[in-house]
This record gives C-alpha cells, sequence and structure tokens, in this order.
C-alpha cells in the first residue's frame, strides 16, 4: 500500500477511549502534523455516521479509526451496513482504547504515542506496512438489531470482564497487560471454585445447519481473530469457516492445565469433547440462552435467539 500524497487517508478518533482520554491532545498535535490525514472527531454514537459520509465524500482509500475495540466494531458496523463508500476503504486500527485486542491481531501494535507516529509516518512516506491481512466481522442478530464485533464471550468470560473493570481499570492500568492479569486472575478464580468466578450458563447451540445441543457452559468463545490479547490462540477447530469457537463445559477434567495449553495454540491430549473442551469453525451460530454476552466490551443481554455470522471482508493494514 502507497502513501498519502496518492491515496486519500481519514482517521476517526474517540477521545473517550481508555489511551485517549490522558494523551488526546497530544495525539491531535502529532495527527495535525501530517496534511495527509483527514482527522474527525467522534465523542458519541451519532457522530459515527456523519464522519463516515464525510469520510466517503472524500473518497478516502484508506480509515484509520483511533479506539478501541467498541469503537472500532460501531465504526466498521456502520461501515458495512451504510453503503457510503464507492470502494471500502483499508482499515488502520490504532491502539487507543483499554481493550486493544482487535487492533492486536489486525491492527497497529504497541504503545498509542509510538503507534500514531508510525502511522503518520507512513501517511508521509508511504513505508512502513508490514502485511495487509483480511477478517470478517462478527454480525450478531440479538433483541430485533444486529451487533458487530470481533470477539464475542460468555461464561467466565463476563465475569472476568467485571472483575477487570472493577479491581483492574478503576486503579488506571489501561493495557494489554492489565487484560492478560484480569484473564489469570479468572482462571485461578475457576479453578479454585471461586463462586465470583465459576459461574455457567446453559446454550442451546447449533453450528451450520447442524443438530442443536445443549451445553452447560463455563466459558464460550466465538471470534474472527486469530490471535487473542497477550497471544492467545484458544482455536483449534478444524473445518472451513470464518466463525471461530471455543466451548469449555462446567464439570470439565484438568482444566488448569488444559485451559493453559489451549491459550497458548497448543491444545493437549485432554482438550476433547468428553473432558468438556469443544472447538469448531462455522459461517453460521444460532444460540439460545438467557445470560449476557460481551462484543467486543458492548454488553448485550440475550432473553432467547441469537444468530451470529459473518459480514465483510475488510483489508486491514499493519504497520
Amino acid at each position: 500500500m502507497k502513501g498519502p500524497g496518492l491515496v486519500p487517508i481519514g482517521l476517526i478518533s474517540n477521545p473517550n477511549s481508555g489511551h485517549n482520554r490522558d494523551r488526546f491532545e497530544q495525539i491531535r498535535a502529532i495527527v495535525g502534523e501530517c496534511p495527509s490525514i483527514h482527522h474527525l472527531v467522534t465523542r458519541n454514537a451519532d457522530d459515527i455516521g456523519p464522519a463516515l459520509e464525510e469520510l466517503a465524500g472524500l473518497q478516502v482509500k484508506v480509515l484509520a479509526i483511533n479506539g478501541g475495540d467498541g469503537t472500532a466494531s460501531a465504526i466498521l458496523g456502520r461501515l458495512l451496513e451504510g453503503n457510503m463508500f464507492r470502494e471500502t476503504p483499508s482499515i488502520v486500527l490504532l491502539p487507543g482504547g483499554t481493550a486493544n485486542m482487535n487492533a492486536g491481531d489486525v491492527g497497529v501494535r504497541g504503545k498509542l504515542v509510538s503507534a500514531v507516529k508510525r502511522f503518520c509516518r507512513w501517511s508521509e512516506t508511504g513505508r512502513g506496512v508490514t502485511g495487509t491481512v483480511e477478517r470478517c466481522l462478527l454480525r450478531v442478530h440479538a433483541n430485533g438489531g444486529n451487533h458487530y464485533g470481533m470477539f464475542l464471550g460468555a461464561g467466565a468470560v463476563m465475569h472476568g470482564t467485571e472483575y477487570a473493570h472493577r479491581e483492574i481499570h478503576a486503579r488506571g492500568l489501561r493495557d494489554e497487560f492489565s487484560l492478560a492479569l484480569g484473564t489469570v486472575r479468572t482462571v485461578w478464580g475457576v479453578f479454585r471454585d471461586d463462586p465470583r468466578f465459576n459461574r455457567h450458563v446453559t446454550i442451546n447451540l447449533r453450528l451450520g445447519n447442524g443438530e442443536t445441543a445443549s451445553h452447560d457452559a463455563l466459558i464460550l468463545a466465538i471470534s474472527t481473530l486469530h490471535r487473542l490479547f497477550f497471544g492467545m490462540r484458544p482455536f483449534w477447530g478444524d473445518e472451513p469457516g470464518k466463525l471461530r469457537l471455543t466451548l469449555v463445559e462446567q464439570g470439565c477434567t484438568r482444566f488448569l492445565s488444559t485451559f493453559i495449553s489451549i491459550a497458548r495454540g497448543r491444545p493437549n491430549r485432554n482438550a476433547v469433547p468428553g473432558s468438556g473442551y469443544i472447538s469448531h469453525n462455522a459461517d453460521r451460530v444460532q444460540l439460545a440462552l438467557q445470560g449476557s454476552l460481551n462484543l467486543d466490551g458492548e454488553i448485550i443481554q440475550a432473553g432467547g435467539e441469537v444468530s451470529i455470522d459473518t459480514a465483510g471482508p475488510l483489508q486491514f493494514l499493519r504497520l
């Protein structure tokens, strides 16, 4: 991908996202030195549509997003639904949020300020692209509407999220290490059968055109990402399909050692359905549950049927 003088570049920032809260004026000043970047600031969801329409009118070929996972998902979902652009732009994700799992897989890794500087250097010189990757979004149909994201979790994922917000993010820790710390605490809580973490949910699950099966789910994770935070690769299904799903059942055996092997992307011999560990790929997943789902930080209260497929694909630039 060549740089600026050749392709119009748009940037949408959410100053309320995690790392932007303390650094946004510095970020704005850095970007302000790059005339090739058209920078727009959105402060709430209502600002997203007009911002995309303005950038579509400028015929930008690259759209950068400075925010967290929730910000990126909201913008990209509107981008795909709105059909505003003659040609869908390539995407650059900057790590401006509390959780930057999406940027860690398909965006610009590292600290926010250094990531923005790399993006600006590329915008001026066209040098620095290390690759282009293609990913779809999850499209989650629940409660009569569509929601978009790249990671969905339920069960202990929800309780780990609550713990991270309450005990870690509230203390000012807002980076990938804080997510890893929350995960470790959750896993330890499940291992020790701590009721604050070892809460499960009954899920009726159907993959593609297969049969519906009921699971007492301790952990459910569905994603279009290949790498989660801290390098976790917890999917090992080998079927075709863009949705990657892993489910750990309540009562699974050898939880701690098996979870560690799964997180490393090297599931051990105990990671099999008979021991309570399931992983598949599919193009469509249907869930029925009474409980909460976490979609890139957006909490969805599911009161019945939830249908999940994909939207896209989109092309992401790594810098």
